[in-house]
Parts: structure tokens; C-alpha cells; sequence
């Protein structure tokens, strides 16, 4: 039996070991936690067109869309999830503060009844530039981005005050007044997407105070990327409380979200799925964020795992909570919400219905992850990872050194063992070539440079 609605929630930037129910002990997720314990949950879950804008173009199009697509529109030629429910008679709306994904020329909006979009946050031209600014410490040890970003953050968020004035709080109120004065009309599908916790880092005072009491250094609310020694020792350990300060304030406005559908009374009627785009480094191989410069490359990082694994779950109605060792990755949320929603999954999409695995009908979907920079435009130069239950292998397409690492004896990916086995590099790096192509990959990107690195030939397609 189908469900009658759907709700998608996503959040941006989440490092999965920060939450409870994936095994961390000091950062507090109840909420989340106890979505995880009436759902299934996903144990390795990877991000795979990456980051933020690619792997929301994954999710809208049920596509792997890294060997196409980079950060910029969505082609008019993809079919959408929200295009494909709103032709089945769903009410589709999106809430996001995520400003790429709500610009009109990017396309995103597509099929979607309602865009209700909150201003401010990062990237956004929100607020007269001119005017009193609040720095949170010393304007050299923030990255300010181009375009004064940093500064027409600040400027937006000057005068904040209260919790409700934040932006998860307020994507998620907006979210619940749409519920409660649309939820019984049709069948809907209600997707959220929070910016937070993505940089920059600033919750409430009493969100950081749970981590870092004693203030060990400054609010570098938004860290310049690159090598962490950049910083002092105690303003990593700030860093890292004001991070984990943002994923319990967007853990307790998650909850206040999912009250509301209980309240309304779809608990019962809802399948509800809740995942992150990406993780980032906090000090980690002595890195911070997500790409910059470093001693191997200057133009971006392997998704090594603090990057790549992402907390994904799933409750719906007839589903039996437990753990899934499964490959995922995002895109296979978009098959798997219309296949539980009852609607013909389009052809175009090649990503993987869960809906097998949630039944108890099949343990896997697939034996390889994948998780990849765009190989378009200045993206091409930077690696791509794919995993099996025993290897990770990191290569470039721009000739750099490959890097492969035994995961049963190294799951944190630390020691590189590419010249002791170079041949099971070659066959993972077949095993992804056979990914692509079965994920319908334009041929042109199976041929090139780009994918077939001198040190591991591969056959051509047929």
C-alpha cells in the first residue's frame, strides 16, 4: 500500500559521527536520534555528485549527474521529482534558506506549487551593504569569500537577537504554517532544505556553551579552508563547538518539524526521510572544510570519509526500523519516494529504489560507492573516491598519484597502500567505469582523459 505524503528533509554540511544514533557520545541530537530509532537507517550512505548544488541536482533527477553537470542551472531535459509528483496529483512545496538552490535561473523550483524561500543567509544580497557590522573576532581569521561575503552575512544578521530569528527556526516555523493551512487538501510532498549547520558557524550563545564553556578561543565562525594549523589549538576547539553548536540547533528545529506532522496527524499517512549533502574537516588530516589549498593539491580534496559518509533514514509507514549496511547515496532517495508514494519511477532515472531493502527483499543495491567532484569545467582536476567493502581508491584525472587503502584493517583511510596492490587499484577503477555506464553516463565522458588515468588502463566500451 502506498503512503499518502511524502516529506524530505535535508541539512547541509552534517557530519554524520555528530550524530547519536551514528556513534557520537558528546555532540546532542535527540531529536534526530529519535527519528533513527522508528526508521531505517543507512550506515553507508555516501555523498556522491558532489558538493552542495551537484548532489541536489542527484536528488531532484534521480541521476548521478557528476560526470555531466557542475555547479550552475539544471538542464530544461532533466525530469524532476517535484515535476513527477506534481503531475500525480501532489501538492509539491519547497522551504529552504539555501539561496543556489532557490535562485530562479538555477531552475531548482521546477514543479513546485510553492517556493517559500527565508533571506539572509550566505551568498545573499539580502540587506543595504552599508550600515554596522558585527565582527565575532578579528576580521583576518574569517574567510570573507568573494564579494564582501562574509560582510553581507553579518550586515543581514545584524540585530538578531532571538533563537526564532535564526535561520533553521525559521525555515522550519514557515514549514509548519505551510502544514497546518495545506496539510489536508491533497496529497503532498514537503521538501525542507536547511542551510544549517553549513558555515558560517554562529547558533545562540547557549548552543556553544554545551561544547566549549570556558570560550578556548575565538568565534571564527567561518574558518578560511585550507590547513588547520592555521589556527590556534583553542580556536580549533572553538571552531569545533560553535560546528557542533549548529547541528543540535538544527537538530532541535528538525524535532519541532516532526511534532508538528505528529500533531496534524500524519505520523501514520507520511514517509519521512531526513539526509546531509556532505560532511567537512575539523581539524582532521589537518584540513578544515571541504576543499582549498594543501601540500598534494591545490585545487581540491579526496572525499575522503569525513566528506563523503552522510546520515541518511528513512521512516514510513510499514517500514520496521533497523540498520541497513546498503550502499546509498542520495539519489536513490528519488526512486525510492516515488516508488513508496506509488507513482511510476521515470525512465530517466537511473539511481536505485530502497523500497526493496526497506520490504526486507534485498540487502544491497549495489557492491560499489561512488563519491565524485563534477569531471566538468575547473572540477575536473579534482579526485574522485569509489569504495567496495574492502578497498578506497582515490585518483585524479589530472595525472597526480593515485592513493588506495585496505578498509577492513584502515577504515579511516589513513594508510595508502597503492604501490603494494596496484592491481585490485585497476580493478576498482573498472568496477567505476562499469558504474558509469550502467548509470547511463554519455559516452564522450567514458572515453577521455578525464576518467582513464595513465596508470590503469581500462577497456573501452563497446
Amino acid at each position: 500500500m502506498s503512503v499518502r505524503n511524502l516529506v524530505l528533509i535535508v541539512s547541509d554540511s552534517v557530519r554524520r559521527d555528530h550524530l547519536g544514533c551514528y556513534g557520537s557520545a558528546t555532540v546532542r541530537t535527540p531529536s534526530l536520534d529519535a527519528l533513527a530509532r522508528d526508521s531505517r537507517v543507512f550506515d553507508r550512505a555516501y555523498s556522491c555528485s558532489f558538493p552542495t548544488l551537484p548532489c541536489r541536482a542527484e536528488l531532484f533527477t534521480g541521476k548521478f549527474v557528476f560526470p555531466y553537470l557542475n555547479w550552475g542551472p539544471l538542464p530544461q531535459r532533466e525530469v524532476l521529482l517535484s515535476e513527477t509528483l506534481a503531475r500525480a496529483g501532489f501538492t509539491c512545496t519547497l522551504v529552504t534558506d539555501n539561496l543556489p538552490l532557490s535562485r530562479p535561473d538555477y531552475l531548482y523550483f521546477r514543479g513546485f506549487h510553492s517556493v517559500l524561500r527565508i533571506r539572509g543567509q550566505l551568498y545573499d544580497n539580502f540587506q543595504p551593504l552599508e550600515g554596522p557590522l558585527d565582527w565575532p573576532c578579528a576580521p583576518e581569521k574569517i574567510s570573507h569569500g568573494p564579494d564582501n561575503r562574509i560582510r553581507q552575512y553579518l550586515r543581514n544578521v545584524h540585530g538578531r537577537r532571538d533563537e526564532e530569528e535564526y535561520f533553521a527556526p525559521q525555515v522550519v516555523r514557515t514549514a509548519i504554517r505551510w502544514l497546518e493551512q495545506h496539510h489536508h487538501r491533497s496529497r503532498f510532498f514537503l521538501y525542507v532544505d536547511l542551510f544549517d549547520p553549513h558555515e558560517p558557524w554562529d547558533p545562540p550563545a547557549h548552543y556553544v556553551d554545551l561544547y566549549d564553556p570556558v570560550r578556548s578561543g575565538d568565534d571564527v565562525i567561518r574558518p578560511v579552508m585550507g590547513p588547520a594549523d592555521a589556527y590556534s589549538e583553542g580556536d580549533l576547539r572553538r571552531i569545533r563547538a560553535l560546528y557542533a553548536g549548529e547541528v543540535t540547533m538544527a537538530d532541535r528545529w528538525i524535532g519541532e518539524l516532526l511534532a508538528a506532522l505528529d500533531a496534524l496527524g500524519h505520523r501514520e499517512d507520511t514517509t519521512v526521510a531526513y539526509l546531509s549533502d556532505h560532511g567537512l574537516f575539523l581539524g582532521e588530516r589537518g584540513l578544515l572544510g571541504k576543499l582549498g589549498r594543501s601540500e598534494r593539491n591545490v585545487r581540491g580534496w579526496p572525499t575522503y570519509s569525513e566528506l563523503s559518509r552522510v546520515p541518511c533514514m528513512i521512516r514510513s509507514p510499514g517500514v520496521a526500523p533497523g540498520r541497513s549496511s546498503a550502499y546509498v547515496h542520495p539519489g536513490d532517495l528519488t526512486p525510492t519516494l516515488l516508488e513508496l508514494a506509488g507513482v511510476p519511477i521515470p525512465d530517466s532515472m537511473h539511481a536505485a529504489s530502497l523500497a526493496p531493502l526497506l520490504r526486507g527483499e534485498r540487502e544491497r543495491v549495489r557492491d560499489l560507492a561512488v563519491s565524485s567532484w563534477s569531471l566538468r569545467g575547473f572540477s575536473a582536476h579534482r579526485p574522485s573516491v569509489a569504495r567496495t567493502d574492502e578497498w578506497a581508491l582515490v585518483f585524479w584525472r589530472s595525472g597526480l598519484p593515485p592513493e588506495l587503502y585496505h578498509l577492513p584493517s584502515d577504515p579511516g583511510e589513513t594508510r595508502d597502500v597503492f604501490r603494494q596492490n596496484r592491481s585490485a587499484a585497476r580493478e576498482l577503477h573498472r568496477s567505476y567505469v562499469r558504474f558509469l555506464r550502467e548509470n547511463g553516463a554519455p559516452l564522450q565522458h567514458l572515453l577521455g582523459r578525464c576518467f582513464l588515468a595513465p596508470w590503469s588502463p581500462a577497456p573501452r566500451p563497446a
